[in-house]
């Protein structure tokens, strides 16, 4: 499985929500790292999905925050979109704690959905944001 690669074009303009993502392209890295290991152990998987859910939520956060102080018009369905992710990981989360887990196979669920889902969420949600922000003096 490729790694994702930070590249220009996801940037948002907005220097520290850029940061935020190229951190959670690293943790996207790291699950991905893992899918490469002949056998996962349950408590290194449950890590793995604790980074990737607490790390989602404290940039989630941070997005919401400035919509709501800033009004942004979009916020409901942005928000949705983080609800959805959110609820996919919990879902990862309760499968791996179950008797006799295949957690090879869960942490390449995991690899494929975290990475697919936040390069698409950056392109085709947060995008929509720049112009917004930069409106409002946010860089």
């Amino acid at each position: 499985m490729q790694k994702y690669i930070w590249i220009e074009k996801y940037s948002v303009g907005v220097k520290e929500i850029d940061r935020q993502h190229q951190h959670f392209f690293e943790t996207v890295n790291d699950v991905i790292a893992m899918t490469g290991q002949e056998k996962v152990s349950v408590e290194d998987l449950l890590i793995k999905i604790t980074d990737l859910n607490n790390y989602a939520i404290y940039h989630f956060t941070t997005e919401e925050n400035l919509f709501k102080h800033y009004a942004y018009p979009d916020a409901e369905e942005h928000v949705a979109a983080h609800n959805t992710y959110e609820e996919k990981i919990d879902g990862f989360m309760a499968e791996t704690e179950k008797e006799g887990v295949d957690t090879k196979k869960i942490i390449i669920e995991i690899a494929e959905f975290a990475g697919s889902w936040l390069v698409n969420h950056i392109m085709k949600m947060d995008q929509k944001y720049t112009e917004f922000m930069h409106n409002n003096g946010i860089r």
